[in-house]
């Protein structure tokens, strides 16, 4: 009977020392996570095209094929003066 007690405490025992072991080293690998939410997102001027008309750099353009068919690009500003042309939406 005595054995078999033992036996009991010496598995619960390394039950206990392998759960803390396992917890110790998910805890080291969470740690190497890099939460993305904390950094703020970067603005980038990659994608503001110009303006083919007023030449400011904008983040969203219309885009009209002129008289000779090449693709114009317009701003919200400047989109009035392209349909005065009579440019043809793209």
């Amino acid at each position: 009977m005595k054995w078999i007690v033992l036996v009991i405490l010496l598995l619960s025992v390394l039950l206990l020392v392998y759960k803390l072991t396992f917890k110790i080293r998910n805890k080291v690998e969470t740690t190497k996570i890099i939460q993305m939410s904390l950094y703020g997102k970067k603005v980038s001027k990659v994608n503001k095209q110009m303006c083919s008309f007023c030449r400011k750099k904008e983040r969203k353009l219309s885009f009209y094929s002129d008289e000779q068919g090449r693709v114009v690009g317009v701003c919200q500003v400047c989109r009035p003066q392209a349909e005065r042309r009579a440019l043809m939406r793209l």
